[in-house]
């Protein structure tokens, strides 16, 4: 794209990291690759800063990694950009709105991902907003004729740099011994979760170690209640053959490492989703569960289309295996059964790269659409 213009991405942050994960990332790849203007308007400053640790919760507005950052307020006074997307359907500041009916920019509601296929028809549609304006749903997808999903150009350049390089270093950076040799590795990123404690059961009883790296969040209650005792980053505790690092909670240009590092990768919402794909390891993906059980049709649609090319008995033993994990409930014969069609699982994982690569990368399907607009 030669034409360089001004987007602005709104972000509340509702839960977690997710909504700021993924439109920072954004923000990142518009300028970073396609050499676009972007400002940033978030409401949680300190949220951005876990994840970009460079970021200055007390400053209303400020300049990162060519970024602009602004605190979003109910009372925002600012021009609109060319291009205005909100992430997730946040509500825009009425002010801001009012502008936009007069200079009339594209708008965007950047949708949550999704695998059902009902999206295919509601992609790039615009709909008339009660002021005049059109507003286009986008949506990140792994289905044909939808979004595709985000990466940096060098994404998988940088992979395979990290895969055939010496990791000694970046886990002494963040506090962590060396793996001991033919170990499986595990990350371990996920919500509360009752099927933790069986699931360390069996990994103590494994044939070969097993290292487990779990971030400091949501799920290190569980940990602590296996081990009975307080865990803290930078803490080693080991069962049977199960050795478990507590990880800081690591920032976003940190996590791709511990993806790419590990065997097998546990993940939750959506960013780490999309990650944990572009990875080409195996993951199980635990996704934020709904009051109205919605969040089933969302796993399951997802699977199906994620698993479409799996041999039966992988298929089956990886859908046990997550329904399980979602259900918080998992018996040692479901990590058993993973186990036996492994290499199917991460000869799988690796090819589902070219699939992604085969919808196009979201933000340049994003700049391709806001090309033919402009």
């Amino acid at each position: 794209m030669q034409t360089q213009l001004n987007w602005d991405i709104f972000c509340s942050v509702i839960d977690n990291y997710g909504d700021i994960g993924v439109s920072w990332r954004l923000a990142k790849i518009l300028r970073h690759d396609f050499q676009q203007n972007v400002r940033l308007f978030v409401d949680d400053l300190n949220a951005l800063h876990t994840l970009v640790p460079e970021t200055d919760p007390l400053l209303n507005q400020q300049v990162i990694g060519q970024i602009e950052v602004q605190n979003l307020t109910p009372n925002l006074s600012a021009r609109p950009g060319d291009v205005v997307i909100e992430a997730f359907g946040c509500v825009l500041p009425s002010d801001f709105v009012e502008q936009m009916k007069t200079s009339k920019p594209i708008w965007i509601n950047l949708e949550y991902f999704s695998a059902e296929t009902w999206v295919q028809d509601f992609h790039g549609l615009p709909s008339k907003q009660a002021n005049g304006l059109d507003k286009t749903f986008f949506f990140p997808s792994v289905l044909a004729h939808t979004g595709g999903l985000m990466r940096e150009a060098d994404l998988l350049q940088r992979r395979a740099q990290f895969i055939n390089s010496d990791h000694h270093a970046w886990l002494s950076e963040i506090g962590l011994p060396e793996p001991i040799p033919n170990s499986f590795k595990i990350s371990l990123f996920a919500y509360e979760n009752n099927a933790l404690s069986p699931l360390f059961d069996s990994w103590a009883q494994n044939k070969q170690p097993t290292e487990v790296y779990l971030p400091q969040g949501r799920l290190i209650s569980s940990a602590q209640a296996y081990f009975n005792q307080p865990l803290k980053a930078g803490d080693t505790v080991q069962q049977g053959q199960m050795r478990l690092h507590i990880l800081p909670f690591l920032p976003q240009a940190q996590y791709d490492y511990l993806l790419w590092l590990c065997d097998l990768n546990f993940v939750r919402g959506e960013e780490s989703l999309v990650r944990a794909q572009w990875a080409g390891k195996p993951f199980v993906w635990h996704i934020y569960p709904t009051e109205d059980q919605a969040h089933w049709t969302k796993l399951n649609a997802f699977f199906e289309v994620y698993s479409a090319t799996l041999n039966p008995a992988a298929r089956q033993a990886l859908y046990d295996f997550q329904a399980g994990w979602n259900h918080q409930q998992l018996e040692h014969q479901a990590w058993c059964s993973l186990m036996q069609p492994w290499p199917s699982l991460t000869e799988h994982a690796e090819s589902w790269i070219n699939h992604l690569e085969s919808l196009g990368e979201l933000c340049a399907n994003l700049v391709k659409f806001i090309k033919s607009k402009v």
